[in-house]
């Protein structure tokens, strides 16, 4: 891949102004305000069609202030990075990973429920978001069945917001909000 960000383009497409993108490479990192961002490696490809696949870069995400860390996850299968990505940019107060339209077809690209609690392990814990879940039906999967999957999971500490309210993440304090469980 000659030049793996390349997402900039797009961006100044949609009406971004140039100065306000910045790409980064894997383990590159830029500052905004008192935040580091760092670009880190992720499991899956990019582009939506045959002819624009692996054009741009697929990328996770640290963000390290001056008193808390978050990793982002994006679109990712499982994989062994996840324990290298803890000790580097580590420990994590919150780590969003992927749960949702998974399938043992796709494990390289999604992790689904099981993967995630994995992947959590290896970075660090501190508590787990599940994203990539509850929005669209692309799975074979029953709608909720990501969710139903993790919730009941001991060995993590959830932090699972009603979208769209304001929610502090507290350090080792869960959040449940059963939003997904009304109207069934």
């Amino acid at each position: 891949m000659d030049h793996p960000a390349r997402v900039g383009a797009l961006l100044k497409q949609l009406g971004v102004p140039a100065g306000q993108c910045d790409e980064l490479n894997w383990m590159d990192s830029t500052r905004v305000g008192a935040l580091d961002v760092t670009a880190l490696p992720a499991r899956h490809f990019s582009g939506r069609s045959l002819f624009n696949r692996m054009e741009t870069l697929w990328a996770s995400f640290a963000f390290t202030g001056p008193r808390h860390r978050v990793y982002y996850g994006a679109d990712s299968g499982e994989w062994d990075v996840f324990g290298e990505i803890g000790k580097g940019f580590g420990p994590f107060d919150l780590c969003m990973l992927e749960i949702g339209a998974s399938n043992p077809l796709w494990a390289d690209i999604h992790m689904g429920p099981e993967g995630a609690v994995r992947g959590f392990h290896a970075l660090g814990g501190g508590l787990l978001m599940p994203i990539h879940w509850g929005l669209f039906d692309l799975a074979l999967h029953h709608w909720r069945q990501p969710i139903e999957a993790i919730w009941p999971v001991k060995a993590v500490k959830l932090w699972c917001p009603t979208p769209g309210v304001p929610s502090d993440v507290t350090a080792g304090e869960e959040l449940r909000s059963e939003w997904w469980r009304r109207g069934s």
